[in-house]
């Protein structure tokens, strides 16, 4: 293909997402003088905020009025002047954005709904890679690959640690007189078939810390009262942190010795991180979903209806894809990683 000097991608919605996209972002930039800009929800924004393979952030507003929504963010993306605008989303804001962003071509996935919208597709991404299964950072990277960007070798996870947020959370630790090391818990969840007990990540902590582990528990905006609740039930001296704006988040999880947290978007920063890490999976697809480029442990159930949407239990009068998980088997996977750390 021709080199494109400006590349704008589309990617609404999540954080993982976000976090996944980024090996593109680098295969991008692998072409000189070629210019990237992505445009996503807010805050979600923040986690590129200081990576050097983007050269604009694109924030599209949450909470606002659908019809504005659209309008600004097409708007902004017109601004952009993009020769090439690829979707990574396949929603019908994304792909309505796309064809309406200006550049010559409007690319999606051809099993998007929304295809009509794009003037190019690409094929099934199990196609382009050529097996059966797929993990996200593949997808994600699946319409430069089509397209011909060298995407070998595949980049790692971009999640970089701004200056200012480090040395914010460094003086909160040691106010708090919390050293670095600790292992940092994190039991928030987007959906009740992706949160492990909350009293079960309590007794996991108080056996870790009596082998001389301290724990850090933490949480996102908006999840203050599950960190109440777990207080209940925590050993009196694991320390509460948080809830944190995100590039605080990411500096926290940066001084951390492991990870422990359910399948959710904090997770895969860990993992762009470079931290080890165990990681609770209740509903979602575990090879599509899973931790990327990191040494980890992925505890799930073997039930035959996983994977399933998610949104909420079609079988059982509770989600046992996450309530059949055991204390002994985490603690386990935690104890074995930190022998490997040393």
């Amino acid at each position: 293909m021709t080199r494109r000097s400006r590349v704008l991608l589309v990617r609404l919605r999540s954080l993982g997402d976000a976090v996944l996209m980024t090996p593109a972002l680098r295969v991008l930039k692998r072409n000189p003088g070629t210019r990237v800009a992505v445009l996503l929800e807010a805050p979600f924004h923040e986690v590129l905020a200081n990576n050097t393979d983007v050269d604009r952030i694109i924030a599209v507003p949450r909470g606002r009025s659908k019809l504005l929504t659209r309008s600004l963010a097409i708007r902004a993306a017109r601004s952009f002047s993009p020769d090439l605008t690829v979707d990574l989303h396949g929603g019908t804001t994304s792909a309505l954005i796309t064809a309406l962003s200006g550049a010559s071509v409007r690319l999606g996935y051809a099993g998007s709904r929304s295809k009509r919208f794009y003037n190019r597709t690409v094929p099934d991404s199990r196609q382009i890679w050529g097996k059966d299964s797929i993990h996200t950072v593949e997808h994600q990277l699946s319409p430069f690959k089509h397209l011909g960007f060298q995407v070998d070798p595949m980049p790692p996870l971009q999640v970089p640690v701004g200056a200012a947020a480090l040395k914010q959370v460094r003086t909160l630790l040691s106010r708090r007189a919390i050293e670095e090391g600790f292992l940092l818990v994190h039991p928030g969840a987007a959906f009740d078939t992706k949160q492990w007990d909350p009293a079960k990540f309590a007794e996991i902590a108080a056996l870790l810390e009596r082998e001389g582990h301290p724990i850090v528990f933490t949480a996102g905006p908006g999840e203050e009262p599950l960190l109440e609740d777990l207080r209940k039930t925590a050993p009196p001296s694991a320390h509460f942190v948080g809830p944190f704006p995100l590039d605080q988040f990411i500096a926290l999880a940066s001084l951390c010795r492991l990870y422990l947290g359910n399948d959710t978007g904090t997770t895969h920063i860990a993992a762009a991180l470079g931290k080890p890490l165990v990681v609770i999976f209740g509903s979602s697809d575990s090879p599509v979903w899973s931790p990327w480029g990191t040494r980890h442990r992925l505890i799930r159930s073997d039930l035959p209806c996983i994977p399933c949407p998610g949104y909420y239990c079609l079988h059982y009068q509770e989600p046992m894809c996450i309530r059949s998980i055991t204390v002994p088997r985490v603690l386990e996977a935690v104890r074995s990683l930190l022998r490997e750390s040393g």
